[in-house]
């Protein structure tokens, strides 16, 4: 949550450590990928906070985060031209794992409350 909100305040001591491609690429996103990443970051958040107070709700909010990550990761590798950059800076593992988590966290959610 924190690394989302620095990286949308265009923090300097944040964005000093991406490669300037990866700069460019993060900064360069429209308004529907900026939404689903806060989907996915919030909806990840709240469904955490709710998963440990044992809330059925825990499932939903994990299942809108893990949607969110999934447009906004797989959106801006192949409809904004993230492969590339990604592959050259050696960040496409990192795409991938936020997709993983989430899916994770979902399953487990959903496993809890049956």
């Amino acid at each position: 949550m924190i690394s989302f909100m620095l990286t949308q305040m265009n923090v300097e001591a944040v964005m000093s450590r991406f490669p300037p491609q990866q700069r460019e690429y993060f900064q360069s996103f429209p308004l529907w990928t900026v939404a689903f990443w806060a989907i996915g970051v919030f909806g990840g958040v709240i469904g955490c906070l709710l998963l440990l107070l044992k809330n059925r709700l825990a499932f939903h909010f994990l299942l809108a985060s893990l949607i969110g990550a999934i447009v906004s990761n797989l959106g801006g590798l192949f409809l904004l031209g993230g492969m590339e950059v990604m592959r050259e800076t050696g960040g496409l593992g990192l795409t991938v794992l936020p997709v993983a988590f989430a899916a994770l966290l979902a399953y487990y959610a959903r496993a809890v409350s049956r």
